[in-house]
Parts: structure tokens; sequence; C-alpha cells
């Protein structure tokens, strides 16, 4: 087998059980902090390069596709935080729920290589994805259920999305999404790597 193979074959490996790793809540806040729900000290990592990464644009606001459940304690499983967990995120209020509802589709969060557009590693403690088949009107909100509440197994199964005025109207294209960046970087320095014994 080839030299050039080889790496490649490794590579995909590494590729495919690095993407297979245990969520891990990104903030800065200490679990104390967490545990005491005490968000004072919160800086906000959905940072402007992530836009059509984690989050999209529309009209004056950063809309965050952050949950598959909606609600906070999640039997046990997983925890939402609250949007304030990074700062400047909220929970939108009716007007904005109105408009995810009825201006934003499913086509809108997912980026050109059909990814979808989420932020579900930065508000919950366990879960990282979100279900695009409940990407309904009908199945869509940001304001919690309360864990007593009436068929909140049913309703807790709500896809929850966050806001935050944008602080910049001048979004640029959307960026690569790292694992295509890294992948296309990695097989570059191999043919590289090869280029003497491919070229001989």
């Amino acid at each position: 087998m080839s030299n050039l193979v080889v790496n490649t074959l490794i590579l995909f490996i590494f590729l495919s059980f690095s993407s297979i790793s245990q969520a891990t809540l990104i903030t800065n806040l200490t679990q104390a902090q967490l545990d005491a729900g005490d968000y004072s000290q919160a800086e906000d990592q959905l940072v402007s390069n992530l836009l059509g990464v984690n989050y999209i644009y529309y009209q004056g606001y950063d809309w965050a596709w952050v949950s598959p459940v909606n609600l906070e304690d999640y039997y046990g499983q997983n925890t939402l935080y609250a949007p304030s967990i990074q700062v400047n995120w909220k929970f939108a209020d009716f007007n904005l729920l109105n408009i995810l509802k009825t201006k934003l589709s499913l086509a809108d969060f997912t980026d050109s290589n059909g990814n979808i557009i989420q932020a579900a590693e930065f508000f919950n403690s366990d879960f990282d994805y979100v279900d695009a088949d409940n990407f309904k009107p009908e199945s869509i909100s940001s304001e919690w259920i309360a864990p007593d509440a009436f068929m909140a197994s049913f309703f807790g199964q709500y896809e929850t999305f966050y806001v935050r005025e944008s602080s910049n109207s001048n979004h640029g294209p959307t960026p690569v999404p790292e694992p295509s960046t890294l992948l296309i970087f990695a097989l570059a320095l191999i043919t590289l790597a090869n280029k003497k014994r491919l070229f001989s």
C-alpha cells in the first residue's frame, strides 16, 4: 500500500474519531458559577467568526438554534442554560418569535454543505445537536417549559432559539465550516509530504 494511501487512511480515521467526542459546554464560567446560576461574569463565546457556523443574522438580530428541547432540566440528561450564560443573548419575545416562525426557515439555518447552523454546545450541558425534523412553526420556542407543566414531556421537545441584537450589520459571507477546512489542509500537507515519492 502506498504511503499516500496509508496517510489518507490514518487522517480519515483521526477525523472520524475526533468528531465523535463528548459534548462539552463552551463557556468561561466555572462549574460553581453554573450551579449557582451566577452568570454575572459571563462572556459571549459566540464571536463574529462563528456567523454562519453557529448562528445566523436576520433583520438586525443574531439568531441561535440552541437546543432540541426547551426544558431547563431534561430529566437529568441535560441542562439547558439561560441565554445569559453567553452575555447579550436573550429569550425571543413574542414579536421575535413570530419572525422566527413566519420569516425564517430550515434553509436559513442550513449552510451550503447541508450542515445545520446551531449553537447547542454553547447552552447545553450534554446535548450538542438540534433536531432538524422539528423545525416547524408549531414546534419552535424560546421560553422554557416548566418540568411540572401540563404535558411537559410533549411540549418540552420543542426546538429552542435565543436571539441577540446584532452589533455588526455588515456581516460578511458565511465562513467555510472548520472540519472541511481541516480536511482540505490535511490533504494538501499529505500531498506535499509525498510529492517527491509521487513524482519520482
